[in-house]
């Protein structure tokens, strides 16, 4: 087999790096190309706060439907640096009666001398050179003379006509130019807003125990200790669904910032504020405690993301078609460790880690069963978001022939 092995940070794969590899097949008449998804490359920091999970799924999604395209993750799971010349051994090892080709950009063609033990990485791959809009490609095409001298093996300049695409410019750009996104496959684009990747707003530990110390101040001890249970087991189930955790830890310290008020106080808030009052909140004042939770966030604790705000608002009624973030801390506010008096709390606690989507119906089947025990107290929008799951859970089970 002709086999193509394109490594990169992929942070975030876009339409050019999938074109790179296309392009490479078709000219190299390569039976498959390997995405090689760079773990923690000596030359550059990929972290981004983007966890390199995340990097593996956006891959992933961008190439799942494209023949002859595979994902290799074996630098995301090396431990320490990840130096090629170790994976292109290793290529070699499994692949010894094939022919390897190791496609790569024009700025590390120019670097290439400067790299670990760039003759074990020509003694095993033919070396493609992607170039790049603006390139010199005079002092491109001189890199790649000098390794052909240097080294065993060949080194090449791929025939693609470059553009000018790039992941640092997607970076910082995809949340204020609607323009960039046409640069992602749709699925990519989709993922990084749930995930809520390359967001400005970036939180640490830091931030989480000045939090902690506020609320300490003022919650009821009994409301404290749950508020650390539901930050905790908010940052575990980010974690585990690639959510920036810490981000998510926020909220949960957050969540229950408006509990221990009293209900004037609440209402005048609203009031002043132009928050909406629906009818339930205004015959039940203690309802409000999410949406004056979300309006403290800005005003009392600087904390200025709105998934943030929210997921805080919703935390406690849901609603229709939530985001990532809301599941996260609509969840983690009914399961924390401290909770013991829901029912099937040891498969709900299971099932967050298993399956997002089904824990939330389960909760809100919880959630509906106790209201329609207390009618006067049913919020329309927890049946709204109890019917919106219920329909999920149907054509779901009709997908899989259930």
């Amino acid at each position: 087999m002709r086999i193509g092995i394109y490594g990169g940070t992929f942070n975030p794969i876009h339409n050019t790096h999938v074109d790179i590899a296309k392009t490479a097949k078709e000219k190299y008449q390569l039976d498959i190309v390997y995405f090689l998804v760079a773990g923690t490359p000596p030359h550059k920091d990929t972290a981004e706060n983007i966890a390199d999970s995340c990097r593996l799924d956006m891959v992933k999604l961008a190439i799942e439907d494209i023949q002859g395209f595979a994902v290799d993750q074996r630098e995301i799971l090396r431990a320490g640096k990840s130096y090629s010349y170790i994976t292109l051994q290793e290529y070699a090892l499994e692949y010894p009666d094939d022919e390897l080709f190791f496609i790569m950009g024009s700025d590390s063609i120019i670097n290439f001398t400067k790299w670990v033990h760039p003759e074990i990485i020509s003694g095993n791959a033919s070396i493609i050179a992607a170039p790049r809009k603006g390139d010199d490609i005079t002092a491109v095409n001189k890199a790649i003379s000098e390794c052909n001298d240097l080294y065993d093996g060949s080194f090449e300049l791929l025939d693609y006509s470059a553009n000018a695409v790039a992941s640092t410019v997607i970076r910082k750009d995809f949340y204020t130019n609607q323009k960039v996104r046409a640069d992602l496959d749709q699925k990519v684009a989709e993922y990084i807003v749930e995930h809520h990747l390359y967001s400005s707003y970036k939180y640490d530990y830091k931030k989480v125990m000045e939090l902690s110390e506020a609320m300490e101040k003022e919650l009821k001890p009994s409301r404290y200790i749950h508020t650390i249970g539901v930050a905790n087991t908010a940052f575990n189930m980010a974690t585990k669904w690639n959510y920036p955790a810490f981000n998510a830890m926020v909220a949960g310290m957050l969540h229950d910032s408006a509990k221990c008020i009293s209900d004037e106080k609440r209402l005048s808030i609203c009031h002043k504020n132009d928050i909406p009052i629906t009818d339930i909140e205004n015959k039940y004042p203690h309802l409000l405690h999410g949406k004056v939770g979300a309006y403290f966030c800005k005003s009392k604790y600087d904390v200025f993301d709105e998934q943030i705000a929210h997921a805080i608002e919703v935390h406690t009624t849901g609603c229709p078609n939530m985001n990532l973030l809301d599941k996260i801390i609509f969840v983690a506010d009914y399961i924390e460790p401290g909770r013991d008096k829901q029912p099937r709390l040891d498969i709900l606690r299971k099932m967050a880690f298993e399956d997002l989507d089904m824990c939330v119906f389960m909760i809100l089947q919880d959630s509906v069963n106790y209201l329609n025990e207390n009618p006067d107290m049913v919020d329309p929008t927890t049946i709204d978001t109890y019917n919106y799951y219920l329909n999920i859970i149907k054509r779901r089970e009709v997908n899989n022939g259930i």
